[in-house]
């Protein structure tokens, strides 16, 4: 493609960045005239709403059967308790989606973040948050304990959202969860000069983050993600004039496939919270997910790598993978199709 006569960016710079690394401003000039504000507001909305983090998605307590209670000893009720976990600030690490902390306490006095049980897998970054005050000194046989559980997520989840599993314990009590690491995310757009000319676009990108990511970051996956999704536009130019299709063929499947692709996930051994995910976004068969890509299959909600490798252990057990494309003939067969190799005979 040709792109002679435009002005493209020359830099990307850091103006000024907080002493604690949750706040930067950046600039992006020079930009053709329009092409700051076209920027600045998918990068808002991007940071704003689609970058994945951790939080605390349900708990239990000692004593705490649903969430209009008090607990004995503990100066906050149950509703207070919850508003302060929805401020911790947590970083899962080693590629995991899931993990749950233990807090367990019995001296009187306010109970923080740093209460909290170390977990290797986990990393705290808002240590002295406080969570509730225990009021009075309690049994060393009866602390009070309580489990924080932990999962992947984007933007803001309430707490009917989330989906509880047939195993989960009955006194597991569900919250609103906030995912996002993006706290505040703002734009300016000012002319600045190219040349002879002063109507070109100066973009001022300030971000805020909640010291789960970096604001670097944070903007260069937001950036990152608005590219993948141009570059389906860019591959459908290509195939629609540079590149030539490729030739497809079609390859029966045997019966056995084809009764597999059409049983429901709830015939086969998967975890009920894959299965509840996978159904919220429409995916009720075995060819539901064979028939998607993996980047297609991560974009349903709350849907991360570990319940990835999960359901593509099930397809590979069975034959099948993803990306796979099915097609139905007239007398109900079924086949796959598939690029046909230069010179393959059928």
């Amino acid at each position: 493609m040709d792109f002679r006569g435009w002005v493209l960016p020359e830099r990307v710079e850091i103006l000024e960045s907080s002493e604690d690394g949750r706040r930067a401003q950046f600039v992006v000039q020079p930009l053709e005239r329009g092409y700051g504000q076209t920027l600045g507001n998918a990068t808002r909305r991007i940071l704003l709403s689609s970058l994945p983090g951790w939080a605390v998605w349900a708990f239990r307590a000692s004593g705490v059967v649903h969430e209009h209670q008090t607990i004995g000893g503990v100066v906050e009720d149950v509703h207070q308790i919850i508003q302060q976990l929805k401020g911790l600030v947590l970083r899962v690490v080693g590629g995991e989606d899931e993990a749950k902390l233990e807090l367990v306490v019995r001296e009187p006095g306010l109970v923080t973040a740093r209460h909290i049980t170390a977990n290797p897998k986990v990393e705290i970054i808002n240590r002295d948050h406080p969570l509730f005050t225990l009021q009075e000194e309690l049994p060393e046989d009866k602390p009070l304990r309580t489990e924080l559980w932990i999962d992947r997520g984007r933007g803001f989840v309430l707490a009917d959202q989330h989906t509880r599993r047939k195993d989960d314990p009955v006194d597991l009590i569900l919250i609103d969860s906030i995912y996002s690491p993006v706290l505040r995310a703002n734009f300016t757009v000012e002319e600045t000069r190219v040349g002879q000319r002063t109507d070109f676009d100066r973009l001022m990108l300030s971000v805020e983050t909640n010291g789960a990511m970096q604001p670097e970051e944070a903007v260069a996956y937001a950036a990152e993600l608005m590219a993948k999704h141009l570059e389906y536009l860019r591959r459908f130019g290509l195939g629609n004039g540079d590149m030539a299709a490729p030739e497809m063929q079609l390859v029966p499947v045997s019966e056995k496939i084809r009764d597999l692709v059409n049983r429901p996930l709830e015939e086969f051994d998967i975890s009920v919270r894959s299965r509840h995910t996978l159904e919220k976004g429409n995916v009720r068969t075995l060819g539901d997910i064979a028939r998607r890509t993996e980047e297609e299959i991560l974009q349903i909600e709350n849907f991360g790598r570990k319940s990835l490798r999960e359901v593509e252990d099930l397809l590979s057990t069975h034959g099948l993978h993803f990306g796979m494309k099915f097609q139905e003939g007239e007398n109900g067969e079924l086949f796959l199709l598939r690029e046909s190799a230069d010179g393959e005979e059928e």
